[in-house]
């Protein structure tokens, strides 16, 4: 950092590590250095949220106080979601002029639909036969796992089964659960090779995302870009005032549901199950609205337009 200290130019610092928007911040007073900042997660509101740490305790307080102090020095704030900027707004409302939301993105030409028929990783793992409904990621603390266990107990009966690829906090929670409510429509593989992505994406019929009540606004779930690139219907577990349900109503390519709600999940799996034709159609709606707004070409475009005009504007 200190190397490419320029002070005609804007570096973009990102909350992973969280620490290096202080950094940014140090060199900023130290140097002039002037930056922008790209929130993925809130910290310290995921540790607060998760019941790691009271939101009482000085050392979060001390936390929002600098979080505060470096957005104030930053040319512009960079947020993933609506509610993610909703968030820091009440934290500091001094900012909101220069806060702008940009979201994630799928690259089209790495993941495209490819029918399960024509998938090796369907056939190798057996997913051909029965319609699939894959989670496919982390399977963290801030990912609502209940809510699609609770949709695979009423479902255990019917042809349909369960696929959760990767690992995670929750990961070894959820395999005992299926265990010991003897699930057998549900199978746990590790985490793929990137190189894999493009067939496991596909291997599916339906694929789930899941956000963590409380977490609205402090994440943003990246592996949904992914199953729109994949061309497939997506199921979201979120709350009422999530982002992500006016994505699903936007693209139409899918269907969101409240925690806890495991019944209604079911009921959607169930439909698009007896309905394929319904659920290719989804899944062609959801590739299209990325084709047409989220593509990696297209949003470079975007950090590129708000960078440019901060720049401009100093």
């Amino acid at each position: 950092m200190l190397r490419s200290v320029n002070r005609s130019e804007i570096l973009l610092l990102t909350t992973a590590p969280p620490y290096l928007t202080i950094l940014g911040y140090l060199a900023h007073l130290c140097f002039g250095q002037r930056y922008a900042c790209l929130l993925y997660d809130l910290y310290p509101d995921v540790a607060v949220e998760l019941g790691l740490i009271s939101s009482k305790n000085p050392l979060v307080k001390f936390w929002d106080w600098i979080n505060c102090k470096v957005w104030k020095r930053a040319d512009s704030i960079i947020v993933l979601s609506s509610t993610m900027k909703d968030r820091i707004i009440a934290k500091c409302p001094q900012i909101e002029h220069k806060i702008n939301v940009i979201q994630n993105w799928a690259d089209s030409k790495f993941i495209k639909p490819l029918n399960k028929t024509e998938n090796w990783f369907a056939r190798e793992f057996n997913l051909l036969e029965k319609f699939t409904v894959l989670y496919s990621g982390n399977m963290g603390r801030c990912h609502d796992m209940d809510t699609i266990i609770e949709a695979a107990v009423e479902l255990q009966n019917e042809p349909i089964q369960f696929v959760f690829i990767g690992g995670g906090a929750k990961q070894e929670t959820c395999m005992k659960k299926v265990q010991e409510l003897r699930l057998d429509n549900c199978v746990f593989l590790p985490y793929q090779d990137k190189a894999v992505l493009p067939y496991s994406l596909t291997a599916c019929d339906l694929s789930l995302v899941s956000v963590s009540e409380g977490m609205e606004g402090i994440v943003a779930p990246s592996k949904f870009y992914g199953v729109l690139a994949a061309g497939r219907p997506v199921a979201v577990v979120c709350e009422s005032h999530s982002y992500l349900r006016q994505l699903l109503e936007e693209a139409k390519c899918g269907a969101a549901f409240d925690n806890r709600d495991g019944t209604q999940l079911a009921q959607f799996i169930r439909l698009l199950a007896s309905d394929p034709q319904l659920a290719t159609q989804m899944g062609n709606a959801g590739r299209q609205y990325l084709e047409a707004k989220l593509t990696p070409e297209i949003i470079a475009q975007q950090y590129f337009t708000t960078l440019s005009k901060v720049k401009a504007y100093n």
